[in-house]
């Protein structure tokens, strides 16, 4: 398990058919730090402010080599 960082709040996208809420959702708030961990897969998932798990990179050995994860998260 890993300790990560938001930098930037990460909020709920239901894609193009869908309604989005008003106001958006944040699942993972900036500044606030979260548990990572890897799945069976390599995936690394880290729970949502309502203890929800959600993918936050897919790069099994270097978290920090996933563009969107280096965006929105910093290990610690």
């Amino acid at each position: 398990m890993e300790l990560v960082q938001c930098k930037k709040d990460v909020v709920k996208k239901l894609g193009a058919d869908f309604v989005e809420i008003d106001p958006p959702q944040i699942l993972f708030k900036a500044n606030n730090f979260y548990p990572a961990f890897q799945d069976q897969y390599g995936s690394w998932l880290s729970t949502d402010e309502e203890g929800e798990a959600h993918v936050i990179s897919e790069t099994a050995e270097n978290v920090e080599a996933d563009p969107w994860f280096g965006v929105y998260f910093k290990k610690v």
